[in-house]
C-alpha cells in the first residue's frame, strides 16, 4: 500500500468532515525549489488517494505574498536593502519581468505545477487580506490579545513584550510591515492606530493595512479556508513549535479544530565536490541560494521523474537529492520498474542510452535521427508526434548534460585519431581493434549486444582482458580511457567510420 493511501484512510477514520480541504503554502522569498515541492507532492498524493476513495476533497495552495522581505539576500542588488521589511507583493521585481518581487519567484513555480500536471487552487495572501477575508479573524485576534499572548507564552515558553499585538500594521510612510507598533484600535471602524520606527503615526485598516503575526495567521487561515489537512516541514511540528501553538489558537480563539497534520522530513541537496573539497549535503534554502529551482530541474528531467523522486519516499523519511549520477540511476529505476519515458520510439530508448546518442549527434537533429536508426530503432519521420517526442527527450538530455552530468559521462567523438593517447595502447590492444575491424569488413551489422559479445570473444581469442579492449575503444574514439557502454556506443556509430578508425589505430 502506498503511503498516501494509508494516510488517506487514517484521515477518513479520524476526521468526520464530509468535505476536506488540503492546504499547502510557501513564501516566495526566492527561487521555489525542489525542497519546497515536497509539500505539494505530498498534498497531491493524499488528495488523489482521498478522491479515489470517493471523498469530496480540494487541494489548495496559499502563496505567502504578504510576508515581509526578511533581509537583503545575497542574490539581490545592494539597493534592495531599502526594501527589507516591506511585503513581497509590494517590492519591485529584481529583474523587471513581473509585477512584483513575489510574482517573479512565484510564477515560474506555478508554471512548473502545470508541467507536473498538478491541479491546485491558488490563493495569494496579499489578495486575501485586500479582499477582507481576514477582517473577522483580525478583530477576534485584537480583541483577545491577552488570551493569544498567554497561549503563545505557554506553548512556546518565550515571553512576549508588553506592547505585543497579533496584528502588524503596514506603515503608509516607509511601507514596512515589521516596524510599527499598535497603540490603540477600533474594531467598529476596523482599524488600528500605530507608531512606526520611521517616525510616522497613522491608521491601518483591517483590510490589507497589516497582517497577523505568523503563528496567529496560520491558525486564522485554517478557519478562513476550512482547512482540514495540511502537510508541513518537521520543524513546525517540534514540541512548542508553530503547529502546537496553532492548535491552541485555532481551538481556543477561533473555535476551529486544527487540521490533520502531515509533518515531513526535508529534501537535502548533495552539492558537487569542488577541487580540494568534498561534496556536501545541505538543507535547501531559497534565501541562501542553496537549491535547485523546480523550473530549472524540469528543463533537465521529465516531470514524471521529478514526481517519482519525491513520491517514492514516505514523508517521515528525508530525501537526499543529487541531480547528478544518482538522479540518472533513479531514471534507470523508473524505466525498469514503472514505464517508458517519452512517446513512440523516444520512449523505447533508455534515457542513459539517449545520453550517448545525443553526444554523438552533437546538436544536429538530422544526425540524431540517423544515430537512433543505427542503434536499431526504427524512426518514422512522417510521424510528427514521434519526431516531436524525440526532440523533447533530446532537450532533457542536453540540459541534464549541461547542468548536472558528472564529467565521466560526458564525451566528444574525436574527428581524428588522438595520436598522443594512442601511444598508451599495447600491441595486443591494437591487434584486438584490428580483429574487430575485420568483423565489419565482412559486411556484418552488429547490435549493441552483438558488439558486447564480440568484445569478449576477441578478448578470449587474443589472450587479453576485455577491460583492455574497452579502454582501447574509448581511447581511439573518445580520447578517454572510459566512456558509455561500449556496445551502445559502437552500435550508434557508422560502421565504415568504426572500421577505418580501428584499422588506422592498429597500423600505428
Amino acid at each position: 500500500m502506498h503511503w498516501s493511501l494509508a494516510i488517506a484512510k487514517e484521515i477518513v477514520e479520524r476526521r468526520k468532515e464530509k468535505k476536506h480541504v488540503l492546504a499547502t503554502g510557501i513564501t516566495p522569498s526566492g527561487d521555489i525549489h525542489v525542497g519546497n515541492l515536497r509539500e505539494i507532492i505530498i498534498g497531491e498524493a493524499v488528495h488523489s488517494a482521498l478522491v479515489d476513495m470517493g471523498v469530496d476533497a480540494r487541494l489548495i495552495y496559499v502563496a505567502d505574498t504578504f510576508d515581509p522581505l526578511r533581509r537583503r539576500y545575497s542574490f539581490l542588488p545592494g539597493e534592495y536593502e531599502a526594501h527589507v521589511g516591506k511585503p513581497l507583493s509590494a517590492i519591485p521585481d529584481p529583474e523587471g519581468c513581473h509585477s512584483s518581487y513575489a510574482d517573479h519567484f512565484l510564477q515560474p513555480f506555478l508554471d512548473s505545477l502545470d508541467v507536473l500536471g498538478i491541479k491546485i487552487e491558488i490563493f495569494k495572501a496579499d489578495e486575501m487580506y485586500k479582499s477582507g477575508m481576514y477582517v473577522d479573524v483580525i478583530k477576534e485576534a485584537i480583541s483577545r490579545r491577552e488570551d493569544l499572548s498567554r497561549i503563545i507564552e505557554e506553548v512556546s515558553g518565550r515571553q512576549l513584550p508588553e506592547e505585543w499585538m497579533a496584528f502588524n500594521p503596514l506603515c503608509d510612510a516607509c511601507g514596512r510591515i515589521t516596524t510599527a507598533i499598535v497603540k490603540r484600535y477600533d474594531t467598529e471602524k476596523e482599524e488600528v492606530y500605530y507608531e512606526c520606527e520611521c517616525g510616522n503615526n497613522g491608521a491601518a485598516s483591517f483590510k490589507a493595512g497589516g497582517k497577523l503575526a505568523w503563528r496567529v495567521d496560520w491558525a486564522a487561515r485554517w478557519k478562513i479556508l476550512g482547512v482540514t489537512i495540511e502537510p508541513f516541514g518537521k520543524d513546525h511540528a517540534a514540541p512548542g513549535g508553530s503547529f502546537d501553538t496553532g492548535k491552541r489558537i485555532s481551538l481556543e480563539i477561533y473555535d476551529y479544530e486544527a487540521p490533520y497534520p502531515i509533518p515531513f522530513e526535508h529534501i537535502l541537496l548533495k552539492t558537487k565536490a569542488v577541487e580540494g573539497t568534498k561534496a556536501k549535503v545541505t538543507a535547501m534554502s531559497s534565501s541562501r541560494g542553496t537549491n535547485v529551482p523546480v523550473h530549472a530541474i524540469l528543463e533537465a528531467v521529465p516531470p514524471e521523474i521529478l514526481k517519482h523522486v519525491i513520491s517514492r519516499v514516505r514523508p517521515d523519511k528525508h530525501i537526499e537529492f543529487n541531480p547528478s549520477l544518482p538522479l540518472l540511476n533513479l531514471i534507470d529505476e523508473y524505466e525498469r520498474e514503472i514505464g517508458e519515458i517519452g512517446r513512440g520510439v523516444a520512449g523505447k530508448i533508455p534515457f542513459r542510452h539517449f545520453i550517448t546518442l545525443v553526444q554523438i549527434a552533437r546538436g544536429d537533429f538530422s544526425e540524431l535521427l540517423n544515430v537512433i536508426e543505427r542503434s536499431g530503432y526504427e524512426v518514422r519521420e512522417e510521424n510528427e508526434e514521434e519526431i516531436k517526442g524525440i526532440g523533447e527527450k533530446a532537450r532533457y538530455v542536453e540540459n541534464w548534460l549541461r547542468g548536472y552530468a558528472p564529467p565521466g559521462l560526458k564525451f566528444e567523438l574525436q574527428p581524428a585519431l588522438p595520436a598522443e593517447e594512442l601511444k598508451s595502447l599495447s600491441e595486443a590492444q591494437k591487434k584486438a581493434l584490428k580483429l574487430m575491424a575485420q568483423e565489419i569488413k565482412e559486411g556484418k551489422t552488429l547490435s549493441a549486444d552483438d558488439w558486447h559479445d564480440k568484445i569478449y570473444e576477441v578478448a578470449s581469442g587474443t589472450n587479453i582482458e576485455a577491460k583492455e579492449i574497452f579502454r582501447a575503444i574509448y581511447v581511439v574514439l573518445l580520447k578517454k580511457s572510459s566512456g558509455p557502454r561500449a556496445g551502445w556506443l559502437l552500435a550508434s556509430l557508422d560502421t565504415e567510420f568504426i572500421r577505418e578508425r580501428f584499422e588506422a589505430a592498429a597500423r600505428i
